[in-house]
């Protein structure tokens, strides 16, 4: 075994004497780095079931600020630190079960390597625990390794997975779902605000149509009739999910586990207001993304309205035009009996 890259390229690594740790071969190690390479300079590390510790001593010739060595094994935390020798940087070596130092750790790591016995079932547990705990940052990622004939079916919807088959061994990529909110009063929905949620599709995995109350407004339309019209925009797009509330948006993008809510800029320019609110949500834990999809920018909500009483639908997503004219006449209907 070798270092593959960085400060130490090159440098020999010792290999366990007899078959009770299998170490990461070179080739599927510079696959997985390969894959890796951008997430690991300055990153914090965990390395469970170090074995000969290969993974996190390649993160540190590569750049990461900290890596944390962990095995339950006496002879292989041995090993680490044998082949850790002549390594300078930030890193811990630690004997212990891997849910007791799991227990011991508050901060959350940019990568976590999980490369447990195969067929042993402790490491799905393992990965399991690291998301459980809070232990991986959320833009952060999991390499998981273990047998083809054993694949990874996580059974939790917040994470996806990315697999990258080698062999016999497959390496499992893991990380929390991105997701975004879209707020707005959506009276109606237009195809500028659909762009904004495409522009979010773009970039997150699912994205939250959030219709809200504005009290200094007067609707056209009722929320159940904005969140069905929003809906029938986004009909066969499985990673959008709308919904209606009242609260603000910083408590419902919380409730939805959005990390970021994605706002659009009409003409690419932020105003006063717009930086006022980014402040706002970031002072209460949400990030917020501006986006400037190219649609026309005079397309707003008040002068649907007007299009529409003049039947003229160009400014709905065509998904909604259905749904908005069986509205409509549902409204002449009911003021015609009234």
């Amino acid at each position: 075994m070798r270092v593959v890259s960085g400060k130490y390229r090159g440098k020999k690594l010792v290999s366990p004497s007899d078959s009770s740790v299998r170490p990461t071969t070179d080739r599927i190690k510079e696959t997985v780095f390969n894959i890796l390479q951008a997430r690991v300079p300055e990153a914090r590390v965990l390395d469970l079931f170090a074995g000969s510790g290969a993974l996190g001593i390649e993160c540190l010739s590569r750049g990461a600020d900290e890596v944390i060595f962990v095995d339950n094994s006496r002879a292989s935390i041995e090993l680490v630190r044998q082949n850790l020798r002549g390594i300078e940087g930030n890193f811990r070596v630690v004997q212990a079960d891997f849910a007791a130092a799991l227990r011991t750790e508050k901060k959350p790591f940019d990568i976590v390597f999980v490369d447990a016995p195969y067929g042993s079932g402790l490491g799905e547990v393992a990965v399991g625990s690291v998301l459980d705990l809070g232990l991986l940052a959320d833009d952060g990622v999991i390499a998981y390794e273990h047998s083809v004939n054993l694949p990874f079916r996580p059974s939790r919807d917040d994470i996806v997975t990315r697999e990258k088959v080698m062999g016999t061994v497959t390496v499992d990529f893991v990380r929390r779902k991105r997701r975004a909110l879209v707020t707005g009063s959506f009276d109606p929905i237009t195809v500028a605000h659909a762009a904004i949620v495409e522009a979010a599709l773009a970039e997150f995995d699912e994205v939250t149509v959030a219709c809200l109350v504005n009290p200094d407004k007067r609707y056209m339309f009722t929320p159940e009739e904005r969140v069905a019209l929003a809906k029938a925009a986004f009909c066969g797009e499985p990673r959008v999910r709308v919904i209606f509330s009242e609260d603000d948006a910083v408590d419902v993008a919380r409730r939805e586990g959005a990390q970021v809510l994605v706002r659009g800029l009409r003409g690419g320019e932020m105003t006063d207001y717009e930086r006022e609110m980014a402040i706002y949500n970031s002072g209460h834990g949400v990030e917020t993304v501006f986006v400037s999809p190219d649609v026309n920018a005079e397309i707003s909500s008040t002068a649907a309205r007007k299009d529409i009483l003049k039947g003229d639908f160009r400014a709905v997503p065509k998904g909604a035009i259905i749904e908005l004219k069986e509205i409509l006449s549902h409204k002449r209907k009911g003021d015609a009996q009234a």
